[in-house]
């Protein structure tokens, strides 16, 4: 069942108004998974309405995430895109602000080698830490909010 676009709408209105507390000229890095693009075309909407200067979207796909997993060479798992993150970091010492829309299958990566996976993590959570930073510390207003997916709710209401 498709989401109600009037409930869709509003979510993405209270995230950046209320939740983001985006203001007038401020930038927005916005990451999502590709399932949840009608909340993620919203959120731009209204961010934009809400007087963003730029809205950048960062958009993964579970399909993208297991061809690497399928195909990629073993050393990749030990690296991860140093260069996005220190850009984000960046980007948000210059005062902008940050969304993440979890969409994303929980159980993508259950059939996959687990040393792979923890490598994968562990190269992503060092090359994290500029962006991370600024987030942790409490410098940047941030929000996180929830899509519900197909996947998702199979797993939560398997029945």
């Amino acid at each position: 069942m498709p989401i109600d676009p009037a409930k869709l709408d509003r979510l993405a209105e209270v995230s950046v108004r209320t939740g983001l507390n985006l203001q007038p000229g401020q930038d927005l890095i916005l990451t999502s998974s590709t399932d949840a693009l009608p909340l993620v075309r919203k959120v731009v909407e209204h961010a934009y309405k809400a007087g963003a200067a730029t809205v950048t979207p960062i958009l993964s796909d579970d399909a993208m995430t297991l061809a690497r997993f399928e195909h990629a060479a073993d050393d990749s798992f030990d690296r991860a895109p140093g260069w996005l993150f220190e850009g984000m970091g960046q980007a948000f010492k210059d005062g902008a602000a940050r969304m993440a829309i979890k969409a994303d299958n929980p159980m993508l990566l259950a059939d996959q080698d687990p040393d792979l996976v923890a490598r994968t993590s562990k190269a992503t959570s060092i090359a994290a830490k500029p962006a991370m930073d600024p987030i942790v510390g409490m410098e940047v207003n941030w929000n996180i909010i929830a899509y519900p997916t197909p996947d998702w709710a199979q797993l939560v209401f398997p029945d």
